[in-house]
């Protein structure tokens, strides 16, 4: 219950944010560290006990405990012969050296992982109200709170992800955001290719509606199986891909591959960012990147969509929705703003409602 009502006062800061005009007081960045706080440390304390009960966050919890016993030679020596994600064995073992405690670790972890986001955000957005209405909309939105609760390497492999395309967004040096890119690959192999694609963004004029008729192309692939015979050679050379395409993983995977509402999942928001992009001219100058970076990361999604657990590569894209597709309700000024404002947050409420995002604060 406690967490219940500091979430629901937290929101009337939100609902506050939305309704005010621009030029009130109210929206002081100062009166956002409240709300991003709030809500960044709710968070943080429903992901860190929960979801005990999936095998993912119990093999984290086993691999933890053996690293933080381990001297660093054996971490180096685990990612060599085992071929694990560097970044995070090292992760484990630097919390190991204070702590044994797998509760502390999941903690920890799912505080960086909050307070990335969080920077990253504020980046973006430039704004501290906006950035505390997106934190609302994300744990709305419900993902984020898996990714910092039990899909931990992948978890901190977007956060430095969504790091580096927010430099590339405010046309940061590339030295950083390479170094970011490099940090999230070293925590998630997978997202070798998710980081290539982010740079693309960054090195290469790309146009949206050249990049959206490839998305089309890769759907249609998606929905007639094309896709995993196109990526044969991969299954063939890359174990991940012949592991995770597996036929015997469907007793454990319910849905199966190329699944329709994924695809749902994905045409939606890029519906709304193509419309805003298209119709509205009062959207930041960087927002046609962010929904080139968002096609691209789900054109990655689509190529892939024939292999088990195909949301974890669709995650790469969809951490991006509450982003794409809060921006244009946030930078609209004209007549019904309040509204139109409001129709946002009521939107995703009603999605967390129906998914059961407010479940885990039910629960705490």
């Amino acid at each position: 219950m406690f967490l219940t009502a500091w979430f629901a006062l937290a929101s009337l800061w939100i609902v506050g944010f939305s309704v005010v005009g621009e030029a009130s007081k109210f929206r002081h960045w100062s009166n956002a560290l409240f709300p991003i706080a709030s809500l960044t440390a709710i968070t943080v304390l429903a992901a860190a006990p929960a979801n005990y009960d999936v095998v993912d966050k119990s093999r984290y919890a086993l691999e933890f405990e053996s690293l933080s016993f381990a001297p660093i030679n054996e971490v180096f020596y685990a990612s060599i012969t085992d071929g694990r994600e560097p970044a995070f064995l090292l992760f484990n073992w630097t919390i190991g050296v204070f702590t044994h405690d797998t509760q502390v670790y999941f903690l920890v972890t799912a505080a960086i992982c909050g307070v990335m986001l969080v920077i990253t955000l504020w980046l973006v957005l430039g704004s501290g109200w906006q950035t505390a209405v997106v934190l609302y909309v994300t744990f709305c939105f419900g993902f984020f709170m898996d990714y910092s609760s039990f899909l931990l390497r992948q978890g901190l492999s977007i956060s430095f992800l969504f790091l580096a395309l927010a430099l590339v967004l405010r046309n940061a040096r590339m030295v950083w955001i390479v170094l970011a890119l490099v940090v999230g690959v070293l925590f998630h192999w997978s997202a070798i290719a998710a980081a290539i694609l982010i740079l693309l963004v960054r090195v290469v004029r790309l146009r949206t509606d050249i990049l959206l008729g490839a998305w089309a192309l890769f759907s249609v692939l998606y929905f007639t199986g094309f896709n995993g015979r196109l990526a044969e050679p991969l299954s063939s050379n890359i174990d991940l891909v012949e592991t995770y395409s597996d036929p015997e993983l469907e007793e454990t995977y319910v849905g199966g591959t190329n699944r329709p509402s994924f695809w749902l999942f994905s045409a939606g928001p890029l519906l709304i960012a193509y419309g805003a992009v298209k119709r509205l001219e009062f959207l930041p100058e960087w927002y046609p990147k962010l929904v080139n970076a968002f096609i691209l990361l789900n054109c990655y999604f689509l190529c892939m969509g024939f292999v088990y657990f195909s949301d974890r590569l669709a995650a790469y894209s969809w951490s991006l929705v509450p982003v794409l597709v809060s921006i244009p309700f946030l930078r609209y000024q004209g007549r019904g703003q309040m509204i139109v404002r409001l129709c946002l947050l009521l939107a995703f409420t009603l999605w967390a409602v129906y998914f059961g995002s407010f479940g885990v604060l039910v629960q705490q």
